[in-house]
């Protein structure tokens, strides 16, 4: 079952600072426990381009402690960026791509998103409109906490 998702925000800090913190574990962390009904247990990198996780994600109906990882698919500092995860919990999977485009702004800097989902498993058969309702709620706030995160984390 697949989710399409695009759109910008404006981070209140400089293009070089965010791409910086978009590769800080624990600022990614304190991003994704922002997002309504995410709890991130771990997220640690094991190597240059490559980080592995926990976290309980729920929101509605469809809740789950997922295994996974991110991947670094390509990168062009300090203007584009394509991650791909992919995450398990129980008979359920969820994978994507997501990639970020950075454009310095006035001082700040405008980040556009694109990317696919797919999901699988007993979470494929609740359905794609409530698939399609999670998915974007948990991007909305994701992005919104995403900026509030990178802003707060460049005036230290």
């Amino acid at each position: 079952m697949a989710l399409k998702i695009q759109g910008n925000i404006l981070v209140d800090a400089p293009r070089d600072r965010v791409w910086k913190l978009l590769f800080d574990p624990q600022v990614l962390i304190a991003m994704a426990n922002k997002i309504p009904g995410v709890e991130v247990e771990r997220l640690a990198q094991i190597a240059d381009d490559q980080y592995d996780g926990a976290a309980t994600i729920g929101v509605a109906m469809i809740k789950g402690k997922y295994q996974g990882t991110i991947t670094v698919l390509e990168k062009h500092a300090p203007e584009f960026v394509k991650f791909r995860g992919d995450g398990k919990s129980g008979g359920n999977w969820a994978s994507g791509d997501m990639a970020l485009t950075l454009a310095e702004q006035d001082g700040k800097t405008q980040m556009q998103y694109e990317g696919t989902g797919n999901v699988g498993g007993m979470l494929a058969s609740v359905g794609q409109r409530l698939i399609d309702s999670v998915g974007k709620h948990l991007i909305e706030h994701g992005t919104r906490a995403l900026a509030e995160e990178l802003a707060a984390q460049s005036k230290k």
